[in-house]
């Protein structure tokens, strides 16, 4: 029996190293084209997806006690940087944590992406985000264009190569 634990132990930590391992990829979303995103915000304010039309959104899914999510978030700061005064928005949806908590982890380091939470995970649950991080790319229409699951670098080949070419589009579409 101390065998089969033993053995069983040994295939997990191969399973994980192997999924800590695994490139995280954009893929063309292929469930419903709009979702509903409709929350308050940590200072309390209501933010709904629908108003955000006419600007690429990346939709974040992610909780403090999620290594991934934490590792990324620098990495959606920066894109959010990189693409002020232009049609885009980050929405950082909390999973599940309450405001205090989220409050103090955003201050300690020192992230300032707007955060809104989902303490019922309805959200959760509507985007079928399942494991974290989870993030999305939701075109200027607000139809869901493309998913990742997984830590990934916003900054660097697909992932801004697909960001900007939504937003290129988002400016040609308003001409």
């Amino acid at each position: 029996m101390r065998r089969i634990v033993a053995a069983l132990g040994v295939f997990a930590a191969a399973s994980l190293a192997i999924d800590a391992t695994a490139k995280t990829e954009l893929r063309r979303w292929e469930g419903a084209e709009r979702l509903p995103l409709a929350a308050a915000s940590l200072d309390g304010r209501r933010v709904d997806l629908r108003d955000l039309q006419g600007r690429v959104v990346l939709v974040n899914f992610w909780a403090t006690w999620c290594e991934p999510c934490r590792d990324e978030m620098p990495s959606i700061e920066k894109l959010r940087t990189r693409l002020q005064g232009r049609p885009f928005h980050v929405l950082a949806v909390n999973s599940g944590e309450s405001p205090e908590k989220v409050a103090a982890f955003l201050k300690r380091e020192n992230i300032t992406l707007p955060v809104v939470l989902d303490r019922d995970q309805k959200a959760v649950d509507a985007w079928k985000a399942k494991g974290l991080p989870m993030t999305f790319l939701v075109d200027a229409g607000g139809r869901v264009r493309y998913w990742a699951f997984g830590e990934m670098d916003w900054n660097a080949g697909e992932a801004l190569a697909l960001v900007e070419q939504l937003v290129a589009e988002t400016r040609h579409a308003g001409r």
